[in-house]
Parts: C-alpha cells; structure tokens; sequence
C-alpha cells in the first residue's frame, strides 16, 4: 500500500490529534503527513506526539502552497496515492472509500 493522508494544518492545535486519530482507527494502512503551515500554537507539537510525519512551513502559505508542498513530498518518497483531510476534523476518514480504493493501488 502506498497511500499517503496528507493533511495541511494552521493553528489546529486542539483538533489535529483526533483527526490522526480517525485517519488511524478507518485507514490504518495510511502514512500520514501533516502539513504546518506556519502554526502559532501546538500544532506540530501534538502532530509529533501521534508520530506521524510533520513538514513545518517557516510562514503560513496558504491552503494551497500547504497541499503542494504535501503532494511534492508525496511524489517524492514514491507514494502512489495521496489523500489530503483537513485538520479541523471536517473530513471525516470514515468517508474516505468514497474517494479511495485499496484495490486500485498501482502495483508496478
């Protein structure tokens, strides 16, 4: 498997947590990558407690650098598949398989 959940994150410190949570317990075959896009709070503190993958951007860049800079990183280490959740926890993992399919990992 080759998934990679990237999530890009801005001062979510007091979410951040439960959504690795939730990408952990409904796709737990996912590394994850939290994108900080110039955080003022925790963000990259609770993100490194889960121990997951953190990029931590020196300014906020926005939604969109956040995403680039998490689909290069993706390219970059060979993923197949790339997932982006925000970090508010308004996209729930569960739903992923609407958007995902294990089965249609590239296996070359």
């Amino acid at each position: 498997m080759s998934l990679l959940v990237v999530i890009p994150a801005f001062n979510e410190e007091n979410s951040i947590g439960n959504v690795i949570q939730d990408i952990r317990i409904h796709i737990p075959s996912a590394s994850i990558l939290v994108v900080d896009d110039g955080s003022s709070d925790k963000t990259i503190e609770v993100a490194e407690s889960a121990k997951v993958n953190v990029l931590s951007l020196p300014f906020n860049i926005g939604v969109g650098g956040a995403l680039r800079a998490g689909f290069l990183y993706a390219y970059r280490n060979s993923f197949t598949q790339v997932l982006q959740i925000d970090a508010d926890g308004q996209h729930r993992a569960e739903h992923a398989k609407r958007f995902w399919n294990p089965q249609m990992d590239s296996t070359s």
